[in-house]
């Protein structure tokens, strides 16, 4: 039976039809495994969900790990980064296999994915109208998320939906992983999104049960079967229509063009000076240095300050426009010491940085927070 075959057979009996995901020039973007979404950012809490689960449940060096899936260590010293959804991959692979012997803590992680921890995608999903105009924006941004799975949404005459979920050229233990921690982090979004209530009809994954399914089946009211032929979850009839408790059309407008602008970033950053800047946006306090930017984008040293002269640019501006950015966003949000600020952009001496920060803008950073802070103000 062919996949569009599948997406039409009769649910719950209604039939659904397909809705289209948000194109751009009449062709679908095809996010989820394309090579532009892997220089998407996304907020670093998926991350920390699986720091949390290595370090307490699984004894393993966070440093140590991060090292041997080849991504520069992500630290949590209280601040929420982002990460590119290229090193959210690998640390999501790298986690398979550390723990692909204790299979039942992938499903656990998964319930710790809250929705607001989808940052401005999860904003927008809780701020839509309805449950199935929430899951219809799952699906429009489904790169911003942090599964592996490509979900569509149907919607049946009868007010019945569905997810409707495949994953080609994945490994089988990264097809059962992803399955385990969305059958996770799916029943936690639906509840957060519904305030508690599950709306839904059955569940079908496309894998064998996990190995603890007897204790986990208590997190679900309906049915949930495995190894079947399509992973669905299937919504009971209305469902699509049900109001969120959270609706605010003025936010959904905002976090959804937020959305949007991250996926157009995405995009531009697949040339070398925007795969760059995405690096050195996910940078904590340590700047990378040219040696380092170019063996992450697999280019020698040579060829990478060859590829920015052709795009119009050089490492060491690109360096000090990624510390300025860091330093207005930081001045702004005011909790910080000049001093402090400083050491996070990279300076040894809060001298040094107050030089280069007026030669970035022309003023002191003082003056800078005083106008960031008054115009913030004039706002409220």
């Amino acid at each position: 039976m062919t996949l569009r075959a599948k997406l039409l057979t009769d649910v719950a009996s209604a039939r659904y039809a397909v809705l289209p995901r948000h194109n751009k020039n009449n062709q679908e973007r095809g996010w989820v495994m394309d090579s532009n979404a892997l220089y998407a950012m996304l907020p670093d809490l998926s991350a920390r969900i699986m720091c949390n689960a290595l370090v307490n449940e699984a004894n393993v060096d966070w440093d140590e790990f991060c090292r041997n899936s080849h991504v520069r260590p992500v630290r949590f010293d209280g601040q929420a980064r982002d990460l590119l959804a290229q090193e959210e991959m690998l640390l999501q692979k790298s986690f398979a296999d550390c723990t692909a012997n204790a299979r039942n803590i992938w499903f656990d992680v998964g319930l710790r994915y809250r929705a607001i921890k989808y940052g401005e995608l999860g904003l927008a999903m809780m701020t839509a109208r309805t449950l199935g105009e929430a899951l219809q924006i799952a699906c429009r941004f489904q790169s911003l998320t942090y599964s592996l799975i490509n979900y569509h949404f149907a919607l049946a005459p009868n007010g019945a939906c569905a997810l409707i979920g495949s994953c080609d050229r994945l490994s089988e233990q990264m097809h059962d992983f992803t399955h385990y921690r969305d059958l996770g982090a799916i029943r936690t979004l639906i509840a957060d999104l519904m305030g508690g209530e599950l709306p839904l009809e059955r569940i079908t994954l496309t894998t064998p049960p996990p190995p603890d399914w007897s204790n986990l089946r208590r997190y679900f009211s309906c049915p949930v079967e495995f190894n079947a032929d399509q992973t669905q979850w299937v919504f009971l009839p209305g469902a699509a229509s049900l109001p969120l408790p959270m609706a605010d059309s003025d936010l959904l407008t905002l976090y959804s063009s937020r959305c949007d602008t991250m996926l157009r970033r995405a995009q531009a950053d697949s040339t070398i000076k925007g795969r760059l800047a995405a690096r050195l946006r996910s940078c904590g306090s340590e700047f990378l240095t040219a040696g380092e930017a170019a063996r992450m984008l697999a280019l020698s040293e040579r060829t990478l300050h060859r590829r920015l002269a052709d795009e119009g640019t050089r490492f060491s501006t690109m360096v000090d426009e990624a510390r300025y950015g860091r330093a207005r966003d930081l001045l702004t949000d005011g909790h910080m010491s000049i001093e402090r600020i400083a050491s996070v952009v990279g300076f040894a001496e809060p001298s040094s940085f107050s030089r280069a920060f007026k030669r970035w803008s022309g003023m002191g950073a003082l003056e800078y927070r005083r106008q960031a802070q008054g115009r913030d103000s004039r706002l409220i």
